[in-house]
This record gives structure tokens, sequence and C-alpha cells, in this order.
């Protein structure tokens, strides 16, 4: 029976993943026939460092065994990506047609740390969880700012923004690391017992703000997601 009852929660997790990337993803083929594009050229963008890698990777999988061993194929793999990538693409396109590989990269990471910046300063984030870019006369630290901006934008080329932010563009990866930031900050990293009511309506604040930009998660990361840990739990803990 617990056997049996194991494979229906694999199966029911199998199930709700599958329906959750349908729903909020696009495949490798999909976006190669919506912006007419070979599997090479759509890899060269990705390669050049100009467009995020796939966020999420489905594979279909059979395996045998017996006393003499076991043998495990692959016999399909899906990759998803965010929605979005058809519109950067679109823009990819088009500035191809005038420049190379190399300077749409740079473009592209320019612009998004320019706006990632932008968005920091409105959320007011350098008075507190980025203080340590800024020197007692108030100037940016750069080298020390450049370092953290590269740290971003490998980790939004690896598609891993497109997972966790619901519109993967730099003012909302901007958010959810600011928002972030600021509830561990506030909470101590959810070590304080208790809050007094001006960091209880900070924190409210700053989880409704980051509850704006989060996804919800594919089912079978739910319970280990920035969105279990820094908003469910702290509302727990904390309201």
């Amino acid at each position: 029976m617990l056997i049996k009852a194991k494979i229906t929660e694999d199966l029911l997790m199998q199930k709700t993943t599958k329906q959750y990337l349908q729903q909020h993803y696009c495949t490798l083929e999909h976006l190669l026939k919506t912006c007419d594009l070979s599997e090479t050229e759509f890899f060269a963008y990705i390669d050049a460092q100009c467009l995020p890698k796939h966020s999420y990777e489905w594979q279909e999988r059979s395996a045998v065994s017996s006393f003499l061993g076991k043998h495990e194929w692959v016999e399909e793999t899906i990759l998803y990506y965010h929605p979005r990538h058809v519109l950067l693409l679109h823009d990819l396109i088009t500035w191809h047609r005038y420049m190379v590989f190399e300077d749409i990269a740079k473009a592209v990471e320019e612009d998004f740390k320019v706006h990632y910046i932008a968005k920091a300063k409105e959320l007011d984030a350098f008075s507190d969880v980025l203080s340590e870019y800024v020197d007692k006369k108030g100037e940016m630290k750069q080298a020390a700012l450049e370092e953290f901006l590269d740290g971003e934008w490998r980790s939004y080329l690896e598609g891993i923004y497109g997972l966790c932010t619901n519109e993967p563009t730099a003012e909302n990866i901007a958010t959810k690391e600011m928002m972030w930031r600021r509830i561990r900050l506030i909470t101590a990293d959810g070590s304080k017992a208790t809050l007094n009511d001006q960091e209880r309506v900070l924190l409210k604040q700053t989880i409704q703000i980051l509850d704006g930009v989060l996804t919800p998660f594919a089912p079978y990361e739910r319970a280990h997601s920035s969105r279990e840990k820094w908003i469910n739990a702290v509302i727990v803990k904390y309201f």
C-alpha cells in the first residue's frame, strides 16, 4: 500500500508540474516557430550571452533493471523558457541586422544594469540592504557595485530569474532581490522572536512588494521556494 500511495503521489506531482510549465512557460519548439528561427540561430543568441537560458528542463525517462544490472535512458527532453523570450527575440533579431553579437550583448547587459540600479534607488535600497555599496559621502563604490551587478546579470542569463519572477525584467529582478534582502534584514534572517510595530509595518509592506513579483513556483519546488521561506513562513511567524 505504501508503494502504491507513493506512485500515486508521484504521478500527481508529475501531472501538476507539467500543467504548471505548460501554463506559464513556452517550449523551445514554440519559440523557434513563433520567431521563425532554426535551433542553430536561436542558440547563437544564448551562446553570445544576449538571451537567458531555459528555466526548466523536462525529461521523460525509462529504466529497466534485473539482477544483472540496470539501464536508464532519456526518451524526451523539453526545454521551457519564459514567454518574455518572444519579445526579447524579436528585438534581438532586429538588432542583429545592424549589430554583431558582441555589441548586442554589451548593449543588453548595460541596459539591464542601468534599469536594475534605477529600481534599487527607487526602492531606497542603498539606505539599508545595499548600504555596503555606498561610502560615507554617499558615493557609489563602483567596483564593488559592478561586481554585484555582474552576478545578477549571470543569474539572469542562467534563466534563474525566469523561474522565480513572474516577469523577468531588470526592474522585477531588482525588486525581488531588494525585498528579499530587506525581509532578511528586518527579521535578522528570521531569528527575531518578535518585531516592534514599526518593523511589522515595514515588513508587511516589503512582503506585499515581493509577493507582487514572485511566481507561484512549480509544485515540486514550492516547499523549498523563496516564497515559502520569506513570505509564507514569515507571515505565520510575525503576523
